[in-house]
């Protein structure tokens, strides 16, 4: 008489099959590629290409791409509060976005006391404090021509107001 399989006997067959599979799997992850040599038609077309050659699509070649690329989004540009070097007023940017950085000689600075606004479209900016009396902005979106960017700080226990200009191509 025969006697019917146990779980115990279910347990040791999938055991045995899971150490089978997961040595066989091991082996193949760890053992080195073995690429198979591809054989390329020659055909005498500027098409045909090999595959020691191949780039990604989106990668585009040094032929198509000379230099380096700027991005079009944003630019940054240096502009320090109430020191006696004074920074332009005029910026020129070619970006839709514009990103001020600088530092600031007003005693007791707190960024909470900066407010930069772009007059042209109402936009606030949010000032960043970097330390040791260094601010930061986020992006500043700018409208297509002359922009008025207005900062406004305290200095002296007064309200100071400095203008820049920005001008911003169509992008």
């Amino acid at each position: 008489m025969l006697k019917k399989p146990s779980e115990i006997h279910f347990i040791a067959v999938t055991f045995v099959l899971v150490v089978l599979l997961g040595a066989r799997t091991f082996a193949s992850l760890t053992e080195p590629d073995q690429v198979a040599s591809v054989v390329v038609p020659a055909v005498a077309s500027k098409a045909s290409v090999s595959v020691s050659s191949r780039q990604p699509a989106s990668i585009p070649s040094s032929e198509v791409v000379p230099g380096k690329v700027e991005t079009s989004l944003h630019q940054s540009a240096d502009f320090d509060l109430d020191c006696t070097k004074k920074s332009a007023t005029k910026l020129d940017i070619k970006a839709g976005y514009v990103q001020f950085r600088g530092k600031s000689c007003v005693r007791g600075f707190s960024v909470s006391e900066i407010e930069i606004v772009n007059k042209s479209n109402g936009y606030t900016a949010s000032v960043f404090d970097r330390g040791s009396d260094k601010y930061q902005t986020d992006l500043i979106q700018l409208k297509h021509g002359d922009n008025e960017i207005a900062v406004r700080y305290r200095s002296a226990g007064k309200t100071v107001e400095e203008i820049i200009r920005v001008t911003a191509p169509k992008i």
